[in-house]
């Protein structure tokens, strides 16, 4: 950003596929913030307890502590007054809301930074994350390392047997991919193959719970946890 004169906010959007680094950007920038002696608040959805139950970590175990929120309106009902800097991790899972809040947020003179898959599994735009784009003043676009052949990745392939858009997980669950190896059917190749041998769709199951599509956290795969959110 260049320089802000005045008590003016704005917003700074981090997107790409899992794996890219996006929350390990946001946990850099968040704690610059802190440093810098200023008030921060940092929420993230409650859908997403991969590695942590109440903070944000990345792939590679970076991790700084958050609030759990259910929708983007939550966002505007928990911060308060005094709070300069509003970090907000995986705002895809948040709903149309979040565009709203953050909106509102900036208009109130804070500075939001927000991170998000831009597509989802099949690789089509990942609501509500284009409208953020739209609306913010700084744009990051991140990308990964394909694990089928090294080039610059933009996609996240899913891996497991799910036809649903929010299936979260991480290694194991989902793939970065460059545009060539790409194949964004195979999830739903393999959710039909598995339904014709006669044996259950289990969409959720690999993941621990269905609700995520699409979510990255650090380059080829951080943490611990199998941690995928979706796509």
């Amino acid at each position: 950003m260049d320089i802000v004169k005045g008590n003016m906010g704005w917003i700074e959007v981090i997107v790409g596929p899992m794996f890219s680094g996006k929350s390990e950007e946001l946990i850099r920038r968040l704690r610059r913030a802190e440093i810098g002696k200023q008030r921060v608040q940092i929420f993230k959805p409650v859908i997403d307890q991969r590695y942590s139950k109440n903070g944000i970590v990345s792939h590679s175990g970076l991790e700084i502590a958050s609030e759990l929120v259910h929708t983007g309106s939550d966002i505007l009902e928990k911060v308060t007054p005094r709070t300069e800097v509003v970090g907000v991790d995986e705002a895809q899972f948040l709903g149309d809301s979040v565009v709203d809040s953050c909106v509102r947020l900036a208009d109130l003179g804070k500075r939001v930074i927000v991170t998000g898959l831009d597509t989802d599994f099949m690789g089509r735009p990942f609501e509500p994350m284009p409208r953020l784009l739209a609306v913010a003043e700084e744009i990051t676009k991140l990308l990964a390392i394909c694990m089928r052949c090294g080039n610059p990745a933009v996609h996240t392939q899913r891996l497991v047997a799910s036809e649903e858009l929010i299936v979260v997980g991480a290694g194991g669950m989902y793939e970065a991919r460059c545009r060539r190896c790409f194949e964004p059917q195979l999830a739903q190749q393999k959710f039909e193959e598995e339904k014709a041998r006669g044996g259950p769709a289990r969409p959720d199951e690999s993941g621990r719970g269905a609700a995520a599509a699409g979510d990255e956290k650090s380059p080829g795969g951080e943490a611990p946890k199998s941690r995928s959110a979706a796509l």
